[in-house]
């Protein structure tokens, strides 16, 4: 199999880009106004809780054991 071209100029840029934009997001809801409303014992939970809400969620692995075969 041939070796890979790699990326343009354009789209290394176009990722540089994204990655920057990015950081500057994380940042902005990291330091909005709205963490100093949430009280400092449920900030950590809140914050946990929107960082989830963006992931995708995890696929359950098949069950194993004995009644592996039962339960499928």
């Amino acid at each position: 199999m041939p070796d890979s071209p790699g990326w343009s100029d354009e789209e290394k840029a176009t990722v540089d880009r994204l990655w920057a934009e990015i950081g500057q997001l994380s940042v902005d809801v990291g330091s909005h106004l709205h963490w100093t409303s949430v009280p400092a014992e449920i900030l950590v939970a809140s914050r946990m809780r929107l960082k989830r809400q963006a992931l995708p969620a995890e696929v359950p692995e098949a069950p194993e054991g004995p009644d592996a075969a039962e339960a499928a």
